[in-house]
């Protein structure tokens, strides 16, 4: 149950917005359209996987629960969450992909730590500028999105998850 009695029992991140601030959602849009689709080395899976990794490492069942199935079913794997959970290298997701998770992993639990070490591995792995920006734009919106729905007590509808995270309006104009 939401912290908030203006919300109902099953409340998500839309009714969130438009109980309290509409505007701002609007505004969290247009920048989610800007990366989450858009044109790139990180295919619409690689993103959504970046979402739910993020709010798994962020303990967000709400966010983790819609985007992992998300992912899935652009393609990804759904023991990778499991694996990565425990230990990137050791995962069956690409290759290419861990120097990106492993900045990403850095970035949500130690963002002060983040060196240009952490941003050369990933280019170093084939990454261009453009890809390395999409995920830590990924990564940024995922870290505020958790701490929105921990902060407002939101729980996941399992039933409705994973087309809720598909039809965020991401392809939308």
């Amino acid at each position: 149950m939401p912290f908030f009695k203006s919300l109902p029992a099953d409340a998500g991140v839309k009714k969130l917005w438009d109980v309290f601030n509409p505007k701002a959602h609007e505004g969290l849009t247009l920048f989610s359209r800007s990366f989450m689709r858009g044109e790139g080395k990180l295919t619409p899976t690689d993103k959504e996987t970046i979402a739910a990794y993020v709010s798994q490492l962020n303990n967000s069942e709400y966010c983790f629960v819609g985007h992992s199935r998300a992912a899935e079913k652009l393609g990804a794997e759904h023991q990778w969450f499991d694996e990565l959970a425990d230990d990137i290298e050791a995962s069956s997701v690409r290759e290419e992909m861990k120097p990106i998770l492993r900045f990403v992993k850095k970035l949500t639990l130690t963002p002060a730590r983040i060196s240009q070490a952490d941003a050369d591995a990933v280019f170093a792995a084939g990454w261009d500028e453009q890809s390395l920006h999409q995920a830590i734009c990924v990564c940024a919106r995922f870290s505020m999105m958790n701490r929105l729905t921990l902060g407002h007590g939101l729980i996941p509808n399992k039933d409705t998850a994973d087309s809720r995270a598909l039809n965020m309006g991401y392809d939308k104009p």
